[in-house]
């Protein structure tokens, strides 16, 4: 028998020393084949990671749909009538967003464009950028007729008409294509939500099946901690999104600058991006604030990094802390390496699986402690 195992032993090492040995002598192809597969299965991984926030709200709600309720109609509706509501609360935050920003970012655009010559004028007049600039080249900008250089540009835009069409085309395709991705994505999601019960079960069975019992609990358990990090992660930065906007929005009321409201908003939404959003959201801030005056735009950007700054390095930190459990300086680090390893990716999904990690390693530390005891 000690034979057996021995022998099962070394097929299983060497296995795993053959499959090495070929991704690293052939990881063009091992890559290639990967990027495949993940291409194909991109639709179901969207589904999962939509289905996984959704399913946040759509718990909470059916927690608060007639709990003590025996009927069977209410039982029966629970669950359509919530996910139903969730994706209605989820796309209705998206929509009105959307319907706040986007309609008064193009009137800023026109408004900055209209205005030019006169915010031209009006800077080469400050005394500040008199001494940093000299007197020709603010002729020149002064003397530029933009009403000219706007019917170039688009001159240019429409001459190469035939160029532009298969361009147009070939950004519509790829427009399609990621759309219905989504819209795939979307209805594995609702399958995923309607009989998530049923798929735990069925994957848990499977777990059960080819690992021993001491492999099953310890899987089990630890996907429950990596479930509970993620979702903590989740609520975080949606708490973390919104004590910025908020600081961003009061700040701005203080300070009488325009927009108020509108760019608190904006940065708050763009802040959910991993690490550009929240500059992607300072840069449109600050135009729309440049359309009603340009020293006013200066004093924003300066106020908006100083607040970023402060709510990066200590506000951030400690929302993510009591949201999953992990100190500040960890939270830190794992945006830090994860970035550094796999970009914006890498700092989206770092700090929730170095959370998990963690958890699972003072689990172990305590266990050996109480041990030595």
């Amino acid at each position: 028998m000690n034979i057996k195992i021995e022998w099962k032993q070394c097929l299983k090492i060497g296995i795993s020393i053959f499959a090495l040995f070929l991704c690293i002598n052939y990881w063009n192809a091992v890559a290639n084949t990967i990027s495949v597969f993940i291409s194909g299965v991109t639709p179901i991984l969207i589904g999962c990671v939509v289905a996984y926030m959704v399913n946040i709200f759509m718990s909470g709600l059916e927690k608060r749909y007639f709990p003590n309720s025996t009927k069977e109609g209410v039982i029966k509706s629970r669950r359509p009538v919530c996910m139903a509501l969730a994706i209605v609360i989820v796309l209705g935050v998206i929509a009105l967003l959307i319907y706040m920003i986007i309609p008064e970012l193009i009137r800023c655009i026109e408004t900055f464009i209209n205005g030019m010559p006169d915010l031209i004028k009006e800077i080469s007049q400050n005394k500040y950028v008199k001494r940093m600039v000299s007197q020709e080249t603010l002729d020149q900008l002064k003397n530029m007729k933009w009403d000219s250089y706007l019917e170039k540009i688009g001159g240019f835009l429409f001459s190469g008409i035939g160029g532009a069409v298969n361009a147009v085309a070939a950004v519509a395709s790829s427009v399609i294509s990621v759309v219905a991705t989504i819209l795939i994505g979307i209805i594995f999601s609702i399958y995923f939500l309607t009989g998530k019960e049923r798929l735990i079960n069925q994957t848990k069975r499977v777990i059960k099946v080819v690992f021993k019992e001491k492999w099953y609990n310890k899987i089990m358990h630890y996907i429950y901690i990596f479930d509970d990090c993620f979702h903590g992660y989740i609520v975080g930065k949606l708490i973390d999104a919104v004590v910025l906007g908020g600081m961003c929005m009061l700040t701005m009321f203080i300070l009488r600058l325009p927009y108020a409201v509108m760019i608190g908003t904006l940065i708050g939404f763009t802040a959910l991006i991993p690490v550009v959003g929240a500059y992607v959201g300072t840069a449109v801030g600050a135009i729309m604030v440049l359309t009603e005056s340009p020293m006013q735009a200066i004093i924003f950007i300066i106020i908006i990094m100083a607040i970023q700054l402060v709510e990066g390095n200590v506000i951030y930190p400690k929302i993510m802390g009591n949201s999953i459990g992990l100190p500040g300086i960890w939270v830190l680090a794992a945006v830090t390496v994860g970035g550094s390893l796999f970009g914006i990716i890498g700092m989206l999904i770092g700090v929730p699986i170095i959370a998990g990690f963690y958890k699972i390693a003072s689990e172990s530390i305590h266990k050996r402690e109480e041990k030595l005891k």
